[in-house]
């Protein structure tokens, strides 16, 4: 490695092999055996940061979460400084964010199925974001309609549906945009 570049940090090389691992070959397959195989560490290496699957997948879920809310506190917050409504800033965020893999998001949320706790951080952001948005808008029933729009598309998405093609996602998404703008109007 040349003396100028940064190691790379342990725990996320380990998740980024979980997630190899759990895209490839799906989240039953996800063993500590397996993220050895992947990562090139050694199995006492991975066991130091996460001593079990339970707490690597409740990393994994953690990562997943810290992804996407880099991007709705970054939209909330440029709202804020503007003196513009959150709500429409936090909708359009979530537009924009599609995570390409959505293999490891569904593995996930099938592991989840059995330990349901692991959403936990998921869920607790989530409410704290919906209800701040929310709240004060001057329609929060529509407000909610356009978060529950957005999940029913992420998760038909995770779910392998696709009963709605690009076009008429993009007509939805960007009418939910428009209709969260307006509300303000």
């Amino acid at each position: 490695m040349p003396p100028n570049t940064p190691k790379p940090n342990t725990r996320e090389a380990i998740l980024d092999a979980a997630e190899t691992v759990v895209a490839r070959d799906g989240a039953s397959r996800l063993t500590i055996d397996a993220v050895v195989v992947e990562s090139g560490y050694s199995k006492g290496g991975v066991l130091y940061h996460y001593p079990n699957k339970t707490a690597l997948l409740a990393a994994m879920v953690d990562r997943m979460v810290d992804g996407i809310a880099v991007e709705i506190d970054g939209a909330r917050d440029q709202a804020m400084e503007q003196d513009r409504p959150t709500l429409p800033a936090i909708i359009t965020a979530m537009v924009q964010h599609r995570k390409p893999n959505t293999n490891v998001s569904s593995a996930l949320l099938a592991a989840s199925a059995e330990q349901p706790e692991l959403l936990d951080s998921a869920r607790n952001y989530i409410e704290t974001i919906v209800a701040d948005a929310v709240k004060p808008a001057p329609d929060p029933i529509l407000g909610l309609i356009a978060f529950l729009a957005m999940d029913g598309l992420h998760f038909s998405d995770l779910l392998g549906l696709h009963y709605v093609d690009d076009a008429q996602r993009e007509a939805v998404q960007s009418r939910l945009i428009q209709m969260m703008t307006e509300m303000y109007a």
